[in-house]
Parts: structure tokens; sequence; C-alpha cells
């Protein structure tokens, strides 16, 4: 058993014992994986090469810790262009840790996240999102403070739109634009995003183009890649 792989089972206990059955009525567990043509976080390409990220989700959703998550989500390589990375490992495992507020007529959600990774420049990031239904539109707005390492502040505002094709068949469209503020370095307008999904059953696909608004604040080195597709199964018990 490698490195990452003692860190997963350790928090997947930790998580255990976190919800400890008192504490839940009922619960859901999410179980995936998603291949990869490559790894871009926050608009700044991570791997330019293909990447398989496992994940599981654990979902309090009844009793009194109803609206707590917890989960585990990892990066192995399988392919990298620069060759800086060992193919076959994981470089990178999180766990994160959220909370949704009751709240019927907004979504609202803070979270806490733990990058066990020498890629990231941020040890700890911190987040808060919003977002509301509006007729089969949903806008959102994401807040990623990056702490213990960095400090930055990235602030993503779009919109996304889900419909069913035929049975079974949904195709997802979304957009947004970033901002990036840091301590140490040019802030501004980052990144933007267009993406389109499909899902079927437990299967889903997905094509993301990410466009770079201003070269001093996402820099040429930050930014290699511009479309990434990936494909995943995913299934909830």
């Amino acid at each position: 058993m490698n490195k990452a792989s003692k860190v997963i089972g350790s928090g997947l206990m930790a998580g255990m014992l976190l919800v400890g059955p008192a504490a839940v009525d009922a619960a859901e567990v999410t179980v995936g994986a998603d291949l990869a043509t490559a790894y871009v976080y926050l608009g700044e390409t991570i791997n330019d090469g293909f990447v398989f990220q496992p994940y599981l989700d654990l979902d309090i959703v009844e009793g009194p810790l109803a609206g707590l998550s917890f989960g585990v989500w990892g990066n192995i390589d399988i392919e990298d262009m620069d060759g800086e990375f060992s193919s076959g490992n994981f470089s990178e495992v999180d766990f994160v840790l959220s909370y949704a507020l009751p709240i019927d007529a907004l979504d609202i959600s803070i979270g806490y996240t733990e990058f066990i990774t020498e890629m990231r420049d941020a040890d700890r990031e911190i987040e808060l999102t919003l977002g509301y239904d509006l007729a089969g539109f949903y806008p959102f707005l994401g807040l990623y403070y990056g702490i213990d390492g960095a400090d930055y502040l990235y602030t993503q505002a779009g919109v996304a739109y889900e419909m069913e094709l035929i049975e079974g068949l949904d195709l997802g469209l979304s957009a947004a634009v970033a901002h990036m503020y840091v301590d140490d370095g040019e802030s501004g307008f980052h990144d933007y995003t267009l993406s389109a999904s499909l899902s079927y059953g437990i299967f889903n696909a997905s094509l993301t183009y990410y466009g770079q608004i201003d070269d001093d604040v996402l820099t040429d080195e930050a930014y290699d890649v511009e479309f990434v597709g990936t494909f995943g199964i995913s299934y909830t018990f």
C-alpha cells in the first residue's frame, strides 16, 4: 500500500467516525471515477496528459447532521507530456468536508479542502458556493480561498442549464468567468470556461474549454491546455 492509499484509508475512517451512526438517520454514498485528457484546476494546467481520478462521497441526507458531506478525491497520472510526474502513481489526494445550509430558496454550501500534494502552492482551501434554480437555468457563484503556502481568492460566476434530450439522457451546458486575487502578483480577470456534458444512468461524458483572459494574471506558463474531455462512471447507493 502506497502513501496515498494509506491517506485515503485513514481519511475514510475519520469520516465514518465524524458522522457516527447515532447522528445519521440516512446517508448516501457515491463512488466513481473519471478518465480525463488533462488535469486543470481553477483555470491552471496541473497535468497536460491523461489522468485517472477516482472519488468517494458520503452525504448525510437525514438526521441531526443532514447536509454534511465528506469526500475523498484522487488524481493518478497516466501520461505526462512534460515528464514531471510518475505514471501510475497518485500525485494528489484531496479531503473535502462541506455543509449545505438548510435554506429552500437558495443553495448555499461552505466547504474545506485539504490537499495532499506537492503540485499546489496552497495546502488548504476554504470554499463558499451559492446557486439558484431558475426555470431550468442555474446561476451560481463560487469563492475559493487558498491558505497555507499561497493566499488567493478565486471567484467564479456563471450559469448552467440542464435538459433531458430523450428518456434517461441528460444534456448539461454551462458558462463561467473567473477573477483571481493574489497577495503577491497580478490580480484580475483570470479565465472563462464553456462546458457541455451528457449523462445516462451511471455514465457521463463532458468537454470543457478553458479560455485565458489576461496573460498577466493567468500566465502562459500556467495556461497550457484549452480543451479537456472526460468520461466517467459513478454509482450512488
